[in-house]
């Protein structure tokens, strides 16, 4: 709220392109944070936690001198 005024010596006609230009970036930096919030659900930018255990699995299996199961199709679910 204070910006424009802090900035209209400075600037002078330019103030409320350089007001609009950090407003601009600030929501950015909302919608960022906002998308980044929650890493573990279901969307398309979530991690692939199936995926991600997997990997986890397989590790212990190959230490354990095992062989791990078999990956189960991926036809009627959405493997992340």
């Amino acid at each position: 709220l204070l910006l424009p005024f802090g900035l209209a010596s400075a600037a002078g006609w330019a103030t409320p392109l350089f007001t609009a230009l950090i407003a601009y970036t600030f929501f950015g930096l909302d919608a960022l944070s906002e998308e980044l919030e929650d890493p573990f659900g279901t969307q398309p930018n979530d991690l692939a936690l199936d995926g991600l255990c997997r990997v986890c699995e397989i590790s212990v299996f190959d230490a354990l001198g095992e062989t791990p199961p078999k990956m189960i199709p991926a036809d009627k679910f959405y493997f992340s």
